[in-house]
């Protein structure tokens, strides 16, 4: 191969690797940023509650039972934790493939990085299956939990 054409295939590459790897960044802080606002709005609401009656009263009321339901929908739904992992696993895998291809072959710690990414977000992918699996052999519901 021709060593200019190689040495550009590197820079490319470096440079896709290091995109992957700002989007990657940009993905976990959007995220946390999210997980936090939710927290936030979720104390905010139970600290608008002056005693445990008015919560008592919020949560026998129609929209304290969509309150209620949507907290705990986000806790016990397997969809939304399958999901999660599925997004991860995607992520990281592709990240690591970045770091991976970026390396140009050489045995540097980008190489290194990336084969740890990888794996890591195969483990999170194949996380997700189990859990898919798992939950059709409990006997979740599938139209109730998965949404067919």
């Amino acid at each position: 191969m021709d060593p200019r054409l190689n040495m550009q295939l590197q820079e490319s590459f470096a440079e896709v690797a290091f995109f992957v790897g700002i989007c990657w960044t940009i993905y976990l802080i959007a995220k946390t940023i999210r997980r936090r606002q939710q927290d936030a709005m979720q104390k905010y609401v139970l600290d608008k509650f002056s005693s445990a009656q008015d919560f008592a009263q919020f949560v026998q009321s129609p929209a304290g039972q969509r309150y209620l339901a949507g907290l705990s929908v986000v806790v016990t739904n397997p969809r939304n934790t399958i999901i999660t992992s599925i997004q991860t696993g995607c992520v990281v895998m592709f990240g690591g493939m970045g770091f991976l291809v970026g390396n140009g072959g050489m045995g540097t710690a980008s190489f290194r990085i990336g084969w740890v990414l990888f794996l890591a977000g195969a483990g999170f992918l194949i996380s997700a299956g189990l859990s898919y699996f798992m939950a059709k052999k409990v006997g979740w519901k599938e139209q109730d939990q998965f949404g067919h």
